[in-house]
C-alpha cells in the first residue's frame, strides 16, 4: 500500500491536505547560513529548515520549476521556470510571493548560483558558439540581477556546473562529464574533468582529470580548497596541495546535486531518494526527514479511453477484444460498447481469440512475472460483449517472460515465446509445453492450416533471418527454405496450405514480397494450362440438365384389399420368412421409407483431410519475388480463399496497402492509403479487420473503403499499482534483454527491491521515471535511458522565440551599435537580397537603437517568421537590409558547414594541397552517402585523406566506410594513352580510397564512430589521432513501456578482434593523444593528424611498385 494512504490529514483554508514525505528532490541549496534548504520537487521550488521539518511550497506552477539559489544576503532565491515554454530566469522572495523575470532569450539558461557581491547569477546556456553537442555548445555566463542587460559570457569554451571563489576573481568548472548523472562508475573520456579559470589573468588550470567521474565542485569559504563529487561519493582537496581526502563512502548509491552554504559551515546532497546534511568535522553525513502538505490525491484515477494498441477479432469479424489503457476489453461492431475484462494495474497485451471464438488468451504482467492468462465468458451462451463475468486464469506460470501467443488453426495447440524467444508448444489449456525451438532472438511463426508443420523465421549468429520449415512433432530437422544471405522474414501459410509468403531484402532500401508453391505440380502450371481447367468447368456446368428445385414426393402403389385376395393354406414359416402377421422384410422396407414425406438429400460427408504435402525437392527453385522498386513490404495477410495476398507497401514516408491476385494477376493494386495494424482478412464481409490509430477499422477488400469505430471506455485504476507497473516491467525488459546477463554485476532481484516501491509511492509519473533511471545506473551501461510520452498539450496560439539573424558581433566592441565579427554560413545574412558582411555594424533593428550592453532579445523577439528589418553601417554609408531570421538552433546547425569550410582550408594550407579532409557526422546512410561524394570532391588529386568522425554519434555504417577504404586490389588497369596506373571504380562495390588516411577521434565519438575507430586500427589502415573515444558500444533498441514512455534497450556486444575485449567501457585508443586546451581556438588535433599523414604519405610513396609488361614485351 503506498505511503500517502496512511499520512495524516489536514484541514487547512477549508482544503483537504496531508503530510508526504519529500522523496526524490532535485538541485538543493541553502541559505548563506545554512539553516534553510531550498530544492526542487514535484515540478515546484520548496524551502524547509535544514535539520528537518515541514517544507514550503514557494511557488504553485503547472509548468516545471527548478533550480533554486539563495541570494547572498539571503533574502532572494533565483530559480528556473518553463512557464514561458523556455527555461527562464526568475527571483523571488525567500518566502516566496510573485516572481521576477530576469531573462527572455528563449533559448533559455541553466541557474547555477549569485555572485559573491549579490549582483549577478551565475548561468550555463547555449547560444551561437559552437555547433556541436550540448556539452560542447554550453558556456558559462553572468547574468544582470538588477538590469535587464546584455549576457556576460566569461570565456568562449565549452564548461558547465560553474562556481564563482568568494572573491570572484577564479572559476571552478566541469568541463566533458557528458555520462548521465545517474550512471554509477563510469570511467572513461567522457567523465567530469574539474578546471579553474582565472578571470583576472584569463589562464586555464586542470586540477582533476583522471578518467574518473568528477564533477559538482564546490569552493570553500577561504578559497583555498573545495568540495567535489569524484566517482559518486564526496570529497574535498585543496588548490596548493593537491591533496583529496573522501568524506562520504556509499558503495552501491551515489551522492548528486551537492550544495554549500555561504559560511561553509553545511553541505547538503542526495542519496538514493533522500536530502543529507553533512558539516565539516561529522563523521556521518545525516538523513533529513521532510514532509510537505499537499492536497490529498485520489488513489484511484479515472480516465476515458478512446484508443487501443492490440487488437483480435473473432473468425466471423462480429467481435474484437482490444487492449487500452493496459487492460483487455471486449466489444462487438454494431453496439460499439466495451467490457472490460481485466483490471490490472499491470499492463495486459496481445489479446489472441482461441479459433472457436470460446476462449481468449492474452498476455498480463500481473503478480510480479508476465505470463499468459485465459479469458472465458461466465454465460457462453450470450456474446462476449453480454457477459459482465468472465473467468480469468493463468495458463502459464514462470519466472521467464511469455509473449506472442497463438494457438494452431484447429484450436488444440498453443504457441509462445519465452525469454529471448524460445519457442514454446503446448496443447490449448497449456499443459504438456515443450520447448520447439531454442533462440536468443524473438522467431515469427506461421502454422500450416492442419497445424503439422510451423514456418517460421529466426536470426543466425550473423543476425541474418532465414525461413525456416519444421514438423511441429519435431520428426524432421529445420529446413531452411529462403536460404538467403539477405534478411526474410514473417512467413504467412496461406489457408488451403499450399503457399507460404514473405518479406525479404535484396537492396539496402527495398523490402519485397517473396513467395513458394508447396507442390511443384502448382508452379509448373501454367496460366493457359489453368484457363482451359476453368473454361472445361465452365462448359461442364452447363451441359448438366436442370435439377428440380422443389422436393418430389413418392408415393407408395395401391395393393389389393385383404378380401380381395385368394385364400392360402396355413404353413409353417420358412426359416428365412417372416413370422405370421409380421410384414414382410420388402413391406417393413416399404413402411421404413415414409413415402408420404418428401425424400430429403442425405448431408454429403466432410471429405477427409489429407496430410499436408510439401515437395522439397527443387523448392528454392520455385521461390518467386514480387518486386515493387524503391519500396519496403511488411504485414502480409492471405484473404480466406487463399486467392489474394495483402500488404502495405512504404515508399519514403506514405504507406499505402495493396494486394495481389494469385496465381496470374501479381500486379500489385493500390487497396486504399490507409494502413491497418493488427491486419486479419475477414470472410464473411470481405474486408482488412485491424487498427488505425488506435481505433478498430476495415478497409473492403473491394472497394477499398475505409470504416472506423470509435469507443469510449470508462477505466479506473490505482496510480501507485499502475506506477509499480511501470517500473517492473522496465526491470525485467533489462532483465531479459540486457546484452550482460551479469547486469554490471549487481544482484538484479536486490536492484528492483531497491527501487521499487519508491516508484509506487513518487508522488507523479516523473518519479517513477526517476527510479527508472537510477535503476538503470547500476548496470553502468551506454545507450540507457527512459524517457516519458509527451504530456504536453498542443496549444492553438504562439509564443515569442528570440530571432538569429545570422550574424555573430563582438563582445569586446564598445558601440554604438553591434559589430559583426563572423556571417554563418548559408544564414539569411549571406543571401544577395539581405547579404551583411563581416566588420559592418548594426545600427538599429526595426527602428530601435541597439548597443552591445543591451540584452539582444528586447529588440529580437517576437513570431520567428517575420521580416526584421536592419539599419546597417559599412565605413561612414548606412544603409536599410531585410532579413528573415533563423531559431537559434537552426544556427548552431549552420555553423557546422561553417567548421567543415575551416577545417578543410586549414588542411589545404598546413598541406601544401596535398591532403583531403572530410568530417562524418554520422553513421548513418545519408552520411554515408556524403561520404562517397566527397571522396571525390575532398580526394581529388590529394596523396592522402583526414577522415574526421569527432562529435560523432553513432549509428551502423561501419562496414559500408572499410568497404570503401578497403576493396581489395588484385589487378592494374591502363588504358591505351595513359601512364597512371589505375582501375575502373565501375567495377567496384563503392567509390574507394585507396591512398593513406587519418582518422580524428574524441571523447565524443560514440557507438558505431568507436566500431569505425577500432576497426581502423585492427586492420592496420591507418593511424589515430585525438583522445580516446567514449567507451560506449552497444546495439541498442527500444521498446513503449505501457502508454507510459519509451525504454530503450542495449541488447548485442561488440568485441575487439584482436584481443576479444569489449568494446563498452574500452574506447578506442589512438595512436596519439591530443586533448584540446579551454581557450586556445587552434585545432591541435587536426594539426597533428597532418603531421602524421604527410609522414605516411612519404612513405607510401616510397612503396615497391610492379613494372607493368605488355604481352608483346614478354621475353619468352
Amino acid at each position: 500500500m503506498s505511503s500517502r494512504l496512511l499520512a495524516p490529514l489536514f484541514v487547512c483554508t477549508g482544503l483537504l491536505v496531508h503530510a508526504e514525505p519529500v522523496k526524490l528532490a532535485h538541485e538543493p541549496a541553502l541559505s548563506p547560513d545554512g539553516k534553510t534548504i531550498a530544492f526542487g520537487w514535484n515540478g515546484d521550488i520548496w524551502s524547509a529548515p535544514t535539520e528537518g521539518g515541514r517544507a514550503t511550497r514557494l511557488t504553485s506552477h503547472s509548468a516545471l520549476e527548478s533550480g533554486a539559489a539563495f541570494s547572498p544576503d539571503g533574502k532572494q532565491i533565483a530559480f528556473n521556470s518553463e512557464r514561458e515554454g523556455s527555461k527562464l530566469l526568475y527571483t523571488m522572495p525567500v518566502n516566496g510571493g510573485e516572481p521576477k523575470q530576469l531573462t527572455w532569450h528563449t533559448d533559455g539558461c541553466d541557474v547555477r548560483e549569485w555572485t559573491p557581491d549579490g549582483t549577478g547569477l551565475v548561468v550555463g546556456l547555449s547560444r551561437d558558439f559552437s555547433w556541436g553537442r550540448e556539452s560542447r555548445t554550453a558556456r558559462i555566463a553572468i547574468i544582470d540581477a538588477n538590469e535587464r542587460k546584455a549576457e556576460n559570457v566569461l570565456f568562449d569554451d565549452y564548461g558547465t556546473d560553474a562556481v564563482l571563489s568568494p572573491d570572484g576573481k577564479k572559476v571552478l568548472f566541469m568541463r566533458e562529464g557528458s555520462e548521465s548523472w545517474w550512471r554509477q562508475g563510469y570511467k572513461g573520456a567522457r567523465a567530469g574533468q574539474i578546471w579553474l579559470f582565472n578571470r583576472e589573468e584569463k589562464s586555464f588550470t586542470q586540477i582533476i582529470s583522471d578518467e574518473s567521474e568528477n564533477r559538482w565542485p564546490l569552493w570553500k569559504p577561504d578559497g583555498q580548497g573545495f568540495y567535489f563529487v569524484k566517482n559518486g561519493n564526496l570529497w574535498e582537496r585543496g588548490l596548493t596541495n593537491g591533496k583529496g581526502t573522501q568524506i562520504t563512502h556509499f558503495k552501491d548509491d551515489l551522492v548528486v546535486f551537492p550544495a554549500i552554504s555561504r559560511d561553509g559551515k553545511t553541505l547538503v546532497f542526495r542519496v538514493r531518494f533522500d536530502l543529507y546534511q553533512w558539516h565539516p568535522g561529522d563523521k556521518e553525513p545525516l538523513k533529513i526527514e521532510i514532509d510537505a502538505a499537499t492536497d490529498v490525491e485520489q488513489e484511484t484515477t479515472r480516465v476515458v479511453l478512446e484508443k487501443a494498441t492490440d487488437i483480435s477479432y473473432t473468425q466471423d469479424g462480429l467481435q474484437m477484444a482490444f487492449v487500452s489503457g493496459g487492460d483487455v476489453w471486449v466489444m462487438d461492431t454494431e453496439l460499439k460498447e466495451p467490457r472490460q475484462i481485466t483490471h490490472t494495474g499491470e499492463e495486459e497485451r496481445e489479446p489472441v481469440f482461441a479459433p472457436d471464438g470460446k476462449s481468449l488468451v492474452f498476455i498480463s504482467d500481473a503478480q510480479g512475472q508476465t505470463d499468459i492468462w485465459k479469458a472465458v465468458p461466465d454465460d457462453r451462451k450470450k456474446a462476449w460483449f453480454e457477459n459482465t463475468i468472465f473467468t480469468l486464469t493463468k495458463v502459464t506460470d514462470d519466472p521467464e517472460a511469455d509473449e506472442r501467443p497463438k494457438f494452431t488453426p484447429d484450436g488444440k495447440k498453443l504457441a509462445w515465446l519465452r525469454e529471448r524467444g524460445d519457442l514454446m508448444v503446448a496443447d490449448a489449456d497449456g499443459k504438456n509445453a515443450k520447448r520447439i525451438i531454442e533462440s536468443w532472438n524473438p522467431v515469427s511463426i506461421s502454422f500450416s492450416p492442419d497445424g503439422a508443420w510451423i514456418a517460421y523465421s529466426q536470426e543466425d549468429e550473423w543476425f541474418n533471418d532465414d525461413i525456416w520449415l519444421m514438423p511441429l512433432d519435431g520428426s524432421k530437422p529445420p529446413f531452411n527454405l529462403s536460404r538467403h544471405p539477405n534478411n526474410d522474414s514473417r512467413p504467412v501459410w496461406s489457408p488451403d496450405g499450399k503457399m507460404i509468403a514473405w518479406t525479404g531484402q535484396r537492396e539496402i532500401d527495398e523490402v519485397d514480397v517473396f513467395y513458394v508453391n508447396l507442390l511443384a505440380q502448382d508452379d509448373e502450371k501454367t496460366k493457359r494450362q489453368r484457363t482451359l481447367v476453368k473454361a472445361r468447368e465452365k462448359i461442364a456446368k452447363g451441359s448438366k440438365p436442370s435439377l428440380p428445385t422443389k422436393s418430389v414426393t413418392v408415393t407408395r402403389k395401391a395393393e389389393p384389399k385383404q378380401e380381395d385376395k385368394p385364400a392360402e393354406p396355413a404353413a409353417a414359416p420358412k426359416a428365412d420368412e417372416p413370422k405370421a402377421g409380421e410384414p414382410k422384410t420388402e413391406e417393413k422396407k416399404q413402411e421404413e421409407k415414409k413415402p408420404e414425406v418428401a425424400a430429403k438429400p442425405e448431408a454429403p460427408k466432410p471429405p477427409e483431410k489429407k496430410p499436408l504435402t510439401i515437395d522439397f525437392e527443387g523448392i528454392h527453385d520455385r521461390i518467386h519475388r514480387i518486386k515493387i522498386a524503391d519500396t519496403r513490404e511488411n504485414s502480409l495477410v492471405w484473404s480466406p480463399d487463399s486467392k489474394k495476398l495483402a500488404f502495405q507497401s512504404q515508399v519514403e514516408e506514405k504507406k499505402v496497402t495493396r494486394t495481389v491476385e494469385f496465381p496470374d494477376d501479381l500486379k500489385p493494386k493500390q487497396v486504399g492509403t490507409a494502413v491497418l495494424t493488427n491486419t486479419v482478412w475477414i470472410k464473411g464481409d470481405d474486408v482488412l479487420a485491424g487498427l488505425l490509430d488506435g481505433k478498430p477499422a476495415t478497409i473492403s477488400a473491394k472497394t477499398g473503403e475505409l470504416k472506423t469505430m470509435s469507443f469510449r471506455a470508462q477505466q479506473a485504476y490505482s496510480r501507485a499499482d499502475k506506477q509499480r507497473a511501470v517500473f517492473d516491467q522496465c526491470w525485467q525488459v533489462m532483465r531479459d534483454q540486457f546484452y550482460d546477463e551479469k547486469h554490471g554485476n549487481r544482484d538484479w532481484n536486490a536492484v528492483r527491491a531497491k527501487y521499487r516501491d519508491m516508484a509506487a509511492e513518487a508522488p507523479a509519473m516523473s518519479g517513477v521515471t526517476e527510479c527508472v533511471w537510477l535503476m538503470l545506473g547500476e548496470l553502468n551501461g551506454s545507450h540507457l535511458g527512459f524517457t516519458m510520452n509527451s504530456t504536453t498539450p498542443p496549444t492553438s496560439g504562439w509564443r515569442e522565440e528570440t530571432a538569429h539573424l545570422g550574424l555573430r558581433f563582438d563582445p569586446t566592441f564598445e558601440g554604438p551599435g553591434w559589430k559583426v565579427r563572423h556571417v554563418i554560413p548559408k544564414s539569411p545574412a549571406t543571401r544577395q537580397e539581405s547579404r551583411i558582411g563581416a566588420g559592418e555594424i548594426v545600427l538599429k533593428v526595426d527602428g530601435l537603437e541597439v548597443s552591445p550592453t543591451m540584452d539582444m532579445s528586447k529588440v529580437l523577439n517576437g513570431p520567428i517568421e517575420r521580416d526584421i528589418l536592419l539599419r546597417v553601417k559599412s565605413g561612414e554609408i548606412e544603409r536599410d537590409v531585410t532579413l528573415r531570421p533563423i531559431t537559434y538552433l537552426t544556427a548552431r546547425r549552420l555553423l557546422y558547414d561553417g567548421w567543415i569550410e575551416d577545417n578543410r582550408a586549414a588542411v589545404e594550407k598546413t598541406s601544401n594541397g596535398t591532403l583531403g579532409y572530410l568530417h562524418i557526422s554520422a553513421m548513418d546512410d545519408a552520411s554515408f552517402q556524403k561520404f562517397q561524394e566527397e571522396l571525390y570532391h575532398a580526394g581529388a588529386g590529394k596523396d592522402g585523406l583526414i577522415i574526421d568522425v569527432r562529435e560523432n554519434g553513432g549509428g551502423s555504417t561501419t562496414d559500408h566506410l572499410l568497404t570503401a577504404l578497403m576493396q581489395p586490389r588484385h589487378a592494374i588497369a591502363l588504358p591505351r594513352g595513359s601512364s597512371t596506373p589505375g582501375y575502373p571504380q565501375d567495377r567496384m562495390i563503392y567509390a574507394t580510397w585507396q591512398k593513406p588516411i587519418v582518422v580524428l577521434c574524441n571523447q565524443n565519438s560514440y557507438s558505431n564512430a568507436e566500431v569505425f575507430s577500432h576497426a581502423i586500427k585492427t586492420l592496420k589502415r591507418g593511424k589515430i589521432v585525438g583522445v580516446q573515444t567514449a567507451g560506449g558500444v552497444i546495439s541498442t533498441g527500444a521498446t513503449t513501456i505501457m502508454d507510459v514512455g519509451t525504454l530503450r534497450l542495449p541488447f548485442r556486444g561488440w568485441y575487439v578482434l584482436s584481443d576479444g575485449q569489449d568494446m563498452e567501457l574500452n574506447g578506442a585508443r589512438p595512436d596519439y593523444v591530443v586533448w584540446p586546451q579551454p581557450g586556445d581556438p587552434t585545432d591541435h588535433q587536426l594539426n597533428k593528424a597532418v603531421e602524421v599523414l604527410k609522414q605516411d604519405v612519404t612513405a607510401w610513396k616510397k612503396r615497391p611498385q610492379p613494372k607493368l609488361i605488355k604481352a608483346t614485351e614478354r621475353q619468352p
